[in-house]
C-alpha cells in the first residue's frame, strides 16, 4: 500500500465515521429523520443524474437491491440514531457482515466454514451485550429500540448486497444513482406517513445546519466517500480495502465520546471490542476466499 493509498483509506475512513456524529447532530434537532433521509437520497440522485441508465432485462435485481440500500436502511438507521448513541450505532451497524455471510449460505449455498462461524458468534454477542447494559445516560429509554432498528438497517444492507450478486455489466457508480432513485422514491412518502412539521427543517435558525449537514452527508459521504472507495478497490485487495469499515467504527466511536460526550461505558468497550474482533476474523477469513462477486456501496 502507497503513502497515497494509505491517506485516501483514512479519509474514507474519517467521512464515514464522523457521518455518525453528524447524523446524531441532525435528527430530532434540527430535522425529522426520514425527511432529513429523503432529502439526502434526493441531492444524491441530481447528482448522480448523468449516470443514470436503464438496461432492459437486467433491472429488476437493481431496483430491489435500491430498497436494501437506498431505502429501507436510511429508513431504519436513522431514525434509530434519535433513540440511541452514535457510538453504539456505529458497532451495530457492523452487523451487515455477518448478516450478508449468514444471507450467502442461505441463498447461494456457501460454506460458512469455523472462522466465520466465529466471528459471526462473537459479532452477534457483543451487539447483545450493549443491548442489555442498559441505556446510557446519553440515550434515552428507548435504546435497546434504537439498537433494533440499527440492526434492521444492517439486515436491509445484507438484502441489498445479495440482490447485487445478481447484477451484471453495470458501474458501481450507476448503481448507486439508481439506489439514491429508488431511496429518493420509498422515503418521500415514508416522511409525510410517519412525520409531521418537516419543513420546520428550513427555518431561518436551521438553513445553514441543515445545509452543512445535506452537503456532508451527499456530499462527502455519499460521493465522495464512495468514490475514494471504489478508487481503492481498484488497487488493492477487496480484504484490505474492506477494513475501511472497522476503521469507521474505530472513529465514530471516539467522535461520540469527543464530541458529543458519549460515555465510554465497560459494556460498550467490551461489546464493541467483541463485535469488532468478530468482524476483523470474517474479514481476515475472506482474504484467503474468492472475491465477492459485487462491489459494497451501502455504506451509511
Amino acid at each position: 500500500m502507497s503513502l497515497r493509498e494509505f491517506c485516501v483509506l483514512m479519509l474514507v475512513c474519517l467521512i464515514w465515521g464522523l457521518h455518525f456524529i453528524v447524523m446524531k447532530w441532525v435528527m430530532g434537532i434540527i430535522a425529522e429523520p426520514l425527511f432529513y433521509a429523503a432529502l439526502r437520497m434526493t441531492l444524491v440522485a441530481l447528482v448522480l443524474l448523468p449516470f443514470l441508465k436503464w438496461h432492459s432485462g437486467r433491472m429488476r435485481p437493481v431496483l430491489l437491491a435500491g430498497l436494501g440500500y437506498g431505502a429501507l436502511n436510511y429508513a431504519f438507521v436513522f431514525p434509530a440514531l434519535e433513540l440511541t448513541t452514535a457510538s453504539a450505532a456505529a458497532v451495530t451497524i457492523e452487523l451487515y457482515v455477518p448478516f450478508s455471510i449468514l444471507l450467502s449460505v442461505l441463498v447461494f449455498k456457501d460454506k460458512i466454514g469455523m472462522f466465520r462461524l466465529l466471528g459471526i458468534g462473537l459479532a452477534f454477542l457483543g451487539v447483545v451485550i450493549i443491548g442489555l447494559a442498559g441505556p446510557p445516560e446519553t440515550a434515552g429509554p428507548y435504546f435497546v429500540l434504537g439498537i433494533f432498528l440499527v440492526a434492521c438497517a444492517a439486515m436491509s444492507e445484507a438484502v441489498g448486497a445479495v440482490f447485487v450478486k445478481y447484477v451484471t455489466g453495470i458501474s458501481p457508480i450507476e448503481l448507486l444513482a439508481w439506489f439514491s432513485v429508488v431511496g429518493t422514491i420509498v422515503l418521500w412518502p415514508l416522511t409525510f406517513a410517519l412525520e409531521d412539521n418537516q419543513f420546520a427543517a428550513f427555518a431561518p435558525g436551521n438553513r445553514l445546519s441543515l445545509g452543512l449537514a445535506l452537503f456532508y452527508s451527499a456530499g462527502l459521504v455519499s460521493i465522495v466517500g464512495h468514490t475514494g472507495y471504489y478508487w481503492l478497490l481498484q488497487r488493492l485487495p477487496i480484504y484490505v480495502v474492506s477494513t475501511s469499515s472497522l476503521g469507521a467504527t474505530v472513529v465514530a466511536v471516539t467522535a461520540s465520546v469527543i464530541l458529543l460526550g458519549e460515555e465510554l461505558s465497560g459494556p460498550l468497550l467490551l461489546g464493541g471490542g467483541l463485535t469488532l474482533l468478530g468482524v476483523g476474523v470474517i474479514l481476515w477469513r475472506n482474504r484467503t476466499l474468492r472475491p465477492p462477486k459485487h462491489v459494497d456501496v451501502g455504506k451509511i
